[in-house]
């Protein structure tokens, strides 16, 4: 019986734990950050073309059908109603605005803070390494409008840089101020995500920084994201010329894959702005 009493002694009488107990508990402590560290799956190894490598596929992953498939399904459905209200509703005049109006305006703002929403976590896990992304926005169309939101807040910010164009330019063509807008939008966007640790100014000076060594980088993306939405453009303008009811079908989806597609290319340009700086840093 004396066994027992020294046990009760040691641990539940309230004397406080035994050196054995201590240096176990010690041991363990030291132990777990190690173990979680190991057990986390690392990213996968930096593609060898990284804005190449799994860049056009990426709409079509497995992981990303659904996404893909939901702003595809938005955008057609917007299509549609846009498609009627300018053909066959246009007849009836303001009548045919107030009866459509709002059911374009929430299918179209929906669409597109869910597109945003997407685009953020697409550039935020392709950035970290990740080529597919496990994590997407949960079905909270609160949470949409916030990214939505901010989307709107950097294309007028790049839309600032456009006019800014037009107006040292002297040329007030609306392509001008979409180029200068497009050319803009990528440094404003990756200035903006990378502000959450420094003051939005200071952020983008690394990215104007890597213009010049990431020269040919920065160039096959403008050259990628001209192809994508120039190609869209064609195709969609002369759809609504010819077939109009078909049109919102096909280019839904293509611009959905675009978007995808612009996100993945653009979070492939930050991870290859950061490596170019850790580069310069250990030199």
């Amino acid at each position: 019986m004396a066994a027992p009493h020294k046990i009760n002694e040691g641990r539940g009488s309230g004397k406080g734990p035994s050196q054995e107990d201590s240096d176990l508990l010690a041991k363990y402590l030291r132990s777990a950050p190690e173990y979680m560290t190991s057990a986390a799956a690392p990213p996968p190894p930096p593609p060898r073309w990284p804005m190449l490598s799994g860049v056009f596929t990426f709409p079509w992953y497995l992981d990303t059908l659904g996404p893909w498939m939901g702003i595809s399904m938005g955008l057609i459905v917007t299509g549609l109603l846009l498609v009627f209200l300018w053909g066959p509703a246009a007849q009836m005049g303001l009548l045919a605005v107030r009866l459509l109006g709002p059911p374009i305006g929430v299918a179209g703002a929906l669409t597109f803070s869910y597109a945003a929403a997407c685009s953020f976590s697409v550039i935020e896990n392709t950035f970290h390494g990740w080529d597919a992304i496990d994590e997407w926005p949960d079905l909270n169309w609160k949470e949409w409008g916030w990214s939505g939101a901010r989307l709107i807040a950097l294309l007028l910010q790049a839309g600032l840089a456009g006019l800014a164009l037009q107006i040292v330019t002297m040329s007030f063509t609306w392509l001008l101020l979409v180029a200068g807008t497009l050319a803009a939008f990528p440094v404003v966007l990756l200035g903006a995500l990378a502000a959450d640790a420094a003051w939005f100014p200071l952020a983008i000076l690394p990215v104007l920084r890597s213009l010049a060594p990431l020269g040919r980088t920065w160039a096959l993306f403008y050259v990628e994201t001209t192809v994508l939405i120039a190609g869209w453009t064609i195709l969609t303008l002369f759809g609504l010329a010819t077939s109009p009811w078909w049109t919102p079908l096909y280019s839904g989806p293509i611009l959905a894959a675009v978007a995808l597609i612009y996100a993945r290319l653009v979070g492939r340009l930050g991870t290859c702005i950061a490596r170019e700086q850790e580069s310069r840093s250990d030199e």
